[in-house]
């Protein structure tokens, strides 16, 4: 092969980004196309197609909760992830899974967030991730009928009651950090976050006590994205107070 045909062939950085999310876009909207369409033919299979009414009935209050949520994810992941963003959201557990493995590798390569290097670690990083999150779930399927006695074990059910409690409660602490993720910290910021508990203790009292009108359970998505306004209100008012204070990559360091 010549030196003319071999140039022709190596992708330049730009070439390599633009062709990354053009094939992310197509792979996005084949997922979405996928998702919806299996439960479609199932329910025409089955003669079990829900009405229209009772779709909304019982998704208004997780749209409510998740359209908000997802806005915030792109513009605040997007940055960050770059291209790897598809695969990401396709894959999901983006916050405790796929930003810190993306961040961690683009810390040890020592490249700047944003830059077409960051970009290219980053797919690496996540596609490493979701591949062995894969091969976990297919090894856990595979194993599921040979280990069932171990499984139903009076030790391992009392064991694995312990499981979503120790869950969760890490990822509440790992969002008590004041490490963002990227290098950038913001000291105090759960500051901003006692307003918005204590309304809800106050009301959800009120409700359960007085009211009685099942306020937590009705209209959750009404309440999360009132508190999701008066958070962000009662963050940026304490900001501006310098409470609440984010540092950049290195700036915190450097005061």
């Amino acid at each position: 092969m010549s030196k003319e045909n071999t140039n022709k062939t190596i992708m330049t950085k730009d070439e390599y980004i633009h062709s990354m999310h053009k094939f992310g876009r197509r792979i996005a909207i084949l997922t979405i196309i996928i998702m919806i369409a299996m439960p479609t033919i199932a329910g025409i299979y089955f003669k079990s197609i829900p009405s229209i009414s009772k779709v909304l009935a019982t998704s208004v209050g997780l749209l409510a909760i998740f359209i908000p949520t997802n806005i915030g994810e792109v513009i605040s992941y997007t940055p960050v992830l770059g291209s790897s963003i598809y695969l990401t959201f396709i894959t999901g557990n983006l916050a405790n899974l796929k930003l810190p493995v993306a961040t961690n590798a683009m810390n040890t390569m020592d490249v700047a967030y944003g830059s077409e290097e960051a970009d290219i670690f980053s797919s690496i990083a996540v596609g490493v991730s979701s591949f062995v999150t894969i091969l976990t779930i297919a090894i856990g399927v595979v194993l599921m009928i040979p280990l069932k006695p171990i499984l139903e074990m009076p030790v391992v059910k009392t064991a694995t009651a312990y499981i979503l409690p120790a869950l969760f409660g890490n990822l509440v602490i790992s969002l008590m950090s004041p490490k963002l993720g990227g290098g950038v910290s913001s000291p105090n910021r759960m500051l901003g976050a006692i307003g918005p508990v204590l309304i809800v203790a106050a009301v959800a009292a009120l409700d359960k006590y007085i009211w009685h009108l099942g306020i937590m359970s009705r209209y959750q998505g009404i309440v999360v994205i009132a508190l999701l306004i008066l958070l962000y209100f009662s963050t940026k008012v304490l900001y501006k107070k310098g409470i609440i204070k984010v540092y950049l990559r290195g700036e915190e360091e450097s005061k």
